[in-house]
């Protein structure tokens, strides 16, 4: 009976020992879904529910997760509050300034207040209906016609621009801008005889006939050659009505001569006008047709002639389909491998003097080596001096062969000392990737960690070139190595690159499935997947992106979105859903020159679901990668972000703290007497007047040194990694901007 009566005792403790463990374990459970539950309202952008629920997890003892989410949603509602009220106050400010401005006459200085207003209307579409915008375009639209009849190009192009900045759907805002900007082009490009003897060098009509032969072989789809010729001759019309043209080519000063060209161009011109079938033998002809009353009136160039036929023809194709001239051709490569001979020095202007600066010595460059700092003023390059330089001819002056030498005499505003660097150009390599900031006493060194405790990485790719893939890998190594959980992958304002560096990095964190289709008139149609090998497929991703990150960047990104591997956020991209293929134009016709054509073949669609980034023309609705979260910078926000990105990059290299400093006056006067003063010879007048530019820049309020986008992908990621969520599609679809908190 005792043994019985003690059993049953045992039996009821043990009962109750797995009642009370059962119930744990139930609450364990309840507690991790309500964690879940309110991690992943954060995750949807439902930010009130998530605190909503983040308190009644904190008042039941959850552990320190919860408390963590907290401090970050009070964080990142700080950060939305002071936006909105940012938002609120400039716009308001630039209103009551351009309300101001035209009421005082300054049509152009209330146009700038309009389109800064504009960016920080909650309704841009409906802004440029207000009755005070509207009287202001009308003003602006009069004397930007004023100036077209004044022959004052830049200035009436400059008014042009801004008013169809305010109201970018307005067409016929948009024709007049192009208009004055042909003519603005022609008195900029043919500035001086040396300019138009270096543009025109090896320029003949061969290089015509070839680019038009693959134009009508290779294009994406069928050429418009009608269009073309019409382009073509409004070009010509351009050429041949520009005065400054008139004492440039002395054919063009004969107003007889002159005459009857323009006469024969406006009688072709109309001629197209009704036409239905037009060929490209057709467009060959009209060229010859030019050539031969060329001869036989103003005599132009030949070569002249065929840039400026080719140039307006070639701008009826696309926006991305160009000619690239002899001149151009070593820019072009430059751009094109993302490696030059030089002496590594990212160049900028000086905001006081107008003179050359330093804005970093670039890695493992000559110009590192030898102490070149940041804010250094470039004075004279081989002993003669910059003043008046535009970065152009510094960029032709200082780069050249390999092996060879060049001599920069640079100011030093920090000790007020003058410095000969006698250089040796290499080969440069301009690197693509980057992190947070650079690692002391590195110059090729990054840390990664945007929170080190979270393990959230953050990496900058600036473009697809030919070593991005492997700049990548190592960027994700050294990650990896400093404690890599989730990565946030900066896509801003990369324009895209190389279509297979581009599937090189979707396969990095993508192991298997269909990646891109190109597809043109002409072109087979491919299909590019990856298939294993990625070496990070589970890794969280949040993507940035925004209206300048083009071509590859929108495979990258949308790739990635369309697979689940991550969250899209910012801006909708650029809109670049084309393939370019260049073509060298030297060989057909056996002359030894080197000119290529950068020509539309194809069209890419992103897989699986077919669509196409491709912004067909100005007025399309849809074009680009969309995010998934849109969280849209203010104009002085992007600012902000941009230096602080530029300000991670520069590599200091040294400092001054063991040279002698000269007093501030003597660096004053040695400042002073660097100004770049030199007198303008252009006919075009101010647009504004220093007193004009200060009041531009009087905007009392200003952003605080946050980025926003990368703020909200912080968040999304830490909250993310803590709760341990599905990624992304949890997700909810965001069609609005998100600016609440």
């Amino acid at each position: 009976m005792l043994e019985r009566k003690r059993m049953l005792r045992t039996s009821k403790r043990l009962g109750m020992i797995g009642l009370l463990m059962s119930t744990a374990a139930a609450a364990m459970a309840q507690q991790k879904q309500d964690v879940h539950t309110a991690f992943g309202a954060i995750l949807r952008g439902d930010y009130d529910g998530g605190r909503t629920a983040l308190a009644v997890l904190k008042q039941a003892g959850a552990d320190d997760r919860v408390s963590h989410a907290e401090d970050w949603l009070s964080e990142y509602r700080s950060v939305v509050e002071q936006r909105d009220k940012l938002r609120q106050d400039t716009y308001d400010w630039m209103v009551e300034q351009g309300r101001k401005a035209l009421d005082e006459g300054k049509v152009y200085v209330a146009l700038r207040f309009a389109n800064q207003a504009r960016a920080y209307s909650n309704d841009q579409d409906t802004f440029p209906k207000q009755d005070w915008v509207i009287e202001l375009k009308r003003r602006a639209l009069e004397v930007a016609q004023e100036k077209m009849t004044e022959e004052k190009w830049s200035t009436a192009w400059a008014y042009y621009a801004t008013a169809a900045a305010i109201d970018p759907k307005d067409k016929g805002v948009r024709d007049f801008r192009k208009a004055a900007a042909r003519h603005a082009r022609l008195d900029t490009l043919y500035d001086s005889d040396e300019d138009v003897q270096r543009r025109l060098e090896d320029v003949a009509p061969d290089l015509l006939l070839t680019a038009l032969r693959r134009i009508d072989d290779n294009y994406y789809t069928e050429p418009d050659f009608l269009k073309m010729g019409q382009g073509a001759l409004d070009s010509l019309l351009t050429l041949a009505t520009t005065p400054k043209m008139f004492e440039r080519f002395p054919g063009l000063g004969s107003p007889n001569m002159r005459e009857s060209f323009v006469s024969l161009l406006r009688e072709k011109r109309n001629g197209l006008d009704g036409t239905t079938r037009y060929t490209r033998r057709d467009l060959e002809k009209l060229f010859q047709d030019i050539a031969r009353v060329n001869r036989e009136t103003v005599e132009l160039p030949t070569g002249l002639l065929v840039v400026e036929f080719t140039e307006g023809a070639m701008e009826q194709l696309d926006e991305f389909s160009s000619m690239v001239w002899p001149a151009d051709v070593r820019e072009f490569e430059k751009m094109l491998v993302g490696q030059f001979y030089g002496v590594g020095i990212q160049l900028g202007v000086d905001e006081d003097t107008k003179r050359l600066k330093v804005v970093t010595p670039l890695e493992a460059s000559p110009a590192l080596a030898a102490g070149v700092r940041p804010d250094d003023l470039i004075v004279r390059v081989d002993g003669e001096t910059t003043k008046g330089w535009t970065t152009d001819q510094a960029v032709r002056n200082i780069t050249g062969p390999e092996g060879t030498k060049v001599t920069l005499t640079m100011f030093r505003p920090s000790t007020g000392r003058y410095i000969d660097f006698p250089l040796t150009r290499s080969r440069i390599e301009l690197t693509t990737t980057r992190g947070v900031h650079r690692i002391d006493g590195s110059q090729d060194k990054w840390d990664y960690m945007l929170d080190p405790q979270a393990g959230i990485a953050y990496i900058k790719l600036t473009g697809f070139n030919p070593n991005s893939q492997a700049e990548l890998d190592l960027a994700l190594r050294d990650a990896d190595m400093q404690g890599m959980r989730g990565l946030i992958l900066d896509l801003r304002n990369n324009p895209g690159g190389l279509l297979d560096i581009a599937i090189s990095a979707v396969s990095t964190f993508l192991d298997h499935g269909e990646v891109v289709s190109t597809e043109g008139l002409r072109e087979r149609t491919a299909m590019h997947r990856v298939t294993g090998g990625a070496k990070y497929p589970d890794l969280p991703l949040v993507v940035l992106v925004n209206d300048g990150s083009a071509s590859a960047s929108e495979i990258l990104s949308g790739v990635l979105q369309d697979h689940d591997r991550a969250v899209v956020l910012g801006e909708r991209t650029f809109g670049k859903g084309s393939v370019q293929r260049v073509m060298n134009l030297a060989t057909r016709f056996g002359r030894d020159v080197d000119a290529r054509l950068k020509l539309t073949t194809a069209l890419y669609h992103i897989q699986p679901s077919g669509r196409t980034p491709h912004k067909a023309n100005a007025d399309a609705e849809t074009w680009g990668i969309d995010p998934d979260w849109k969280v849209e910078l203010m104009p002085k926000e992007m600012i902000k972000v941009i230096e602080r990105q530029n300000q991670a990059y520069v590599i200091q290299n040294g400092t001054d703290e063991a040279e002698a400093k000269p007093e501030g006056e003597a660096v004053a006067a040695d400042i002073s007497s660097l100004r770049d003063d030199t007198p303008d010879d252009s006919d075009e007048e101010e647009l504004m007047s220093e007193s004009d530019l200060q009041w531009l820049r009087s905007d009392p309020y200003e952003a605080p040194d946050v980025d926003p986008q990368l703020e909200t992908a912080l968040l999304q990621m830490r909250v993310k990694l803590a709760g341990n969520l599905p990624w992304p599609r949890q997700i909810a679809q965001k069609s609005d901007t998100i600016r609440g908190g």
